[in-house]
């Protein structure tokens, strides 16, 4: 949980600070850095910045008490395919701000976990219809912003702000794929083995 307190104070600092959210977005022109990591931290508007903390928040939560272990190698995984994948498909998209996409991930994450419950629980067939519901939901909320071209929480401001919804999908991906990979650990043998 300290990592995620630590996350959203750091994008309520970024956004009390004037221009610092622009100095840290990812830029298309910008060059390397870690402006890969930091534009999830940076938002267009307050709006934005609590949609995307009440989201976090919340499923950092979930996915630490369905899939802890997880959890961190999930956060990595969306933090740098996100930035690569509009580099590569969104030549439109001069800058990204948002934590949306880390939250998809954590959203696929949990649902995942939800899934794959193990046979001997008990409250298996409702974390599977809870899971199943949860993925019908993301991608009805996918499919309006696909169609609209607009988003179905934060509120559209003065800003140049439109929805990624690839990178919604892409963190999606990313968190689905952290609950399905098995991790390797080293046995104390010295030979790797996969744990679930």
């Amino acid at each position: 949980m300290l990592l995620a307190g630590g996350i959203m104070m750091a994008a309520v600092l970024i956004q009390c600070s004037t221009g610092l959210a622009e100095a840290l977005q990812w830029q298309r022109n910008a060059g390397t850095g870690v402006r890969w990591l930091t534009s999830h931290l940076c938002h267009w508007s307050w709006n934005h910045l609590a949609w995307d903390l009440f989201a976090f928040g919340l499923l950092s939560l979930l996915s630490l008490r369905v899939a802890p272990s997880r959890y961190l190698p999930c956060l990595l995984a969306a933090a740098m395919l996100i930035p690569l994948e509009i580099r590569i498909n969104q030549p439109m998209l001069d800058s990204y701000r948002g934590l949306s996409g880390i939250d998809g991930a954590l959203f696929g994450l949990v649902a995942t976990a939800l899934w794959r419950q193990p046979p001997t629980n008990r409250r298996r067939g409702a974390t599977r219809v809870l899971a199943g519901l949860g993925g019908c939901g993301f991608l009805a909320k996918t499919l309006y912003e696909l169609t609209t071209g607009g988003t179905l929480f934060v509120e559209a401001g003065p800003e140049p702000f439109i929805p990624v919804i690839s990178a919604h999908l892409i963190g999606f991906l990313c968190g689905v794929g952290a609950g399905v990979i098995k991790p390797i650990r080293a046995s104390r043998s010295g030979h790797r083995e996969s744990i679930t």
